[in-house]
């Protein structure tokens, strides 16, 4: 986290100066400062994926964490899912 800060007083004090918008900032940088900021500078994952894809998990991470209407919303998405599943085994079963 101290590093984005660093940066963000590096460009205030040089390209940004005067500036009454944030400078630019690169997508990678910004989740990192993210996953720092609200999950922890400790949070990792272990799984052999993509950065894509694990910037994936840090996004469903912090929404899952911050967000109500976000865990609201998928656990609808997945009771449908469910219900769908359900519906499409016995579909089959029936005309099986």
């Amino acid at each position: 986290m101290a590093d984005i800060l660093k940066w963000l007083k590096e460009q205030n004090e040089t390209i940004n100066k005067g500036n009454i918008f944030p400078p630019p900032l690169e997508s990678q940088m910004a989740i990192d400062f993210l996953k720092a900021y609200l999950l922890g500078e400790d949070w990792y994952t272990v799984n052999p994926i993509s950065q894509e894809q694990i910037n994936t998990e840090i996004v469903f991470e912090i929404l899952f964490k911050y967000s109500k209407r976000f865990k609201r919303e998928y656990k609808t998405m997945k009771k449908k899912s469910k219900m769908i599943e359900f519906l499409r085994k016995t579909l089959n079963e029936l005309e099986g």
